[in-house]
């Protein structure tokens, strides 16, 4: 019978130790994941660290670039820069406001490419040209009419 009570006394052992064996190798996991998730954002670049190709001036020179090369090319040639343009300007957004970011404050509601062309390359483009316009004085113009009477 003493064999029999030590058989039973190590089934109630091992039955009274599977619990907390259990909770044991729970701690462990969420101990080894927390740490493993600490690692990861020391690791990890800071989110605070800015894109400089997601400042407002670098994007104002890729959309023109975008643009001018549009004229020249279908636009499905230019999906990749039109993509990334678009991954830029949204950082940027969030960065910096969609205003200094040359976006709209209404998101983008089409996922085609001709309406991502439109939202993020040609408004901007044309908007920033419309507000900068033109700066001619009519002083510059007299000179150069003097100086091309003077010529002939």
């Amino acid at each position: 019978m003493d064999e029999n009570n030590k058989a039973s006394g190590g089934r109630d052992n091992n039955a009274r130790l599977l619990p907390s064996l259990g909770m044991t190798l729970i701690a462990r996991w969420v101990l080894c994941m927390a740490a493993i998730g600490a690692l990861v954002l020391t690791l990890a670049p800071s989110s605070s660290a800015q894109n400089p190709e997601a400042q407002p001036a670098a994007l104002s020179k890729l959309r023109a670039t975008l643009y001018v090369q549009a004229t020249r090319a279908p636009i499905t040639n230019l999906e990749s820069g039109v993509n990334h343009l678009a991954m830029l300007s949204e950082t940027c957004r969030v960065e910096h406001g969609a205003q200094a970011c040359g976006l709209s404050d209404k998101p983008l509601e089409s996922s085609k490419l001709e309406d991502r062309y439109a939202y993020y390359v040609k408004e901007p483009v044309e908007a920033h040209s419309k507000a900068q316009g033109l700066k001619i004085q009519r002083q510059n113009w007299e000179g150069l009419s003097k100086a091309a009477t003077s010529k002939k």
